[in-house]
């Protein structure tokens, strides 16, 4: 639980978790990081949320913590509501296999949790595509980039080519210097 006791960001610091059965105390923080713990398995569902010490509930009543995952573990043991960051942490820790039925406590939707992260992967891959800048551009805009690139293609081979041909002017430049300089030795041999 070591990590639970660094502070993660600059933004108003005001919640802290109690762990249960101990009762230690972390925080405050704020609330992007106690998301960040929820995700990363650093929140049991016994646990207690609060902002004022006043008024402490249990973590999965707050919604933005995303623990809505119920899973049987060994034994038939009923762990939950979770998130799907502490189920990733199970399935590596070998608790449960990818093939152990989760069950949303809001939908009560129910499947095979190796099913329920290929559905997330999918879902964050397809939002990364939704985001690209391209998705917002028209067919227009697109045209015109693709035209300026192949234009800043073609100046810069130009480019190549002026440079290989200053280089061939500059090695004739000084091919016919040296031969200018022959020229006074050689009129004065023949004036010998």
């Amino acid at each position: 639980m070591s990590d639970m006791a660094e502070i993660g960001s600059e933004a108003p610091m005001i919640w802290r978790v109690k762990k249960l059965p101990d009762g230690d105390v972390y925080g405050p923080v704020d609330e992007a990081t106690l998301k960040e713990w929820a995700a990363a398995a650093q929140i049991s569902p016994e646990d207690l949320i609060d902002i004022s010490d006043e008024n402490w509930k249990p973590a999965p009543q707050y919604e933005f913590l995303e623990m809505l995952w119920v899973v049987k573990l060994p034994g038939d043991e009923l762990y939950g509501p979770t998130s799907v960051g502490t189920l990733r942490e199970f399935i590596h820790e070998g608790l449960i296999s990818d093939k152990s039925i989760a069950t949303n406590v809001v939908s009560t939707q129910s499947l095979p949790v190796g099913a329920l992260f290929a559905a997330l992967d999918f879902e964050k891959k397809r939002e990364a595509r939704r985001a690209t800048p391209d998705r917002n551009k028209s067919t227009v805009m697109i045209a015109v980039d693709m035209a300026k690139d192949q234009r800043i293609r073609q100046l810069e081979e130009d480019l190549r080519n002026m440079r290989r041909e200053h280089e061939g002017l500059l090695h004739k430049y000084r091919q016919l210097t040296l031969e200018m300089q022959a020229v006074p030795k050689i009129v004065k041999q023949g004036r010998r």
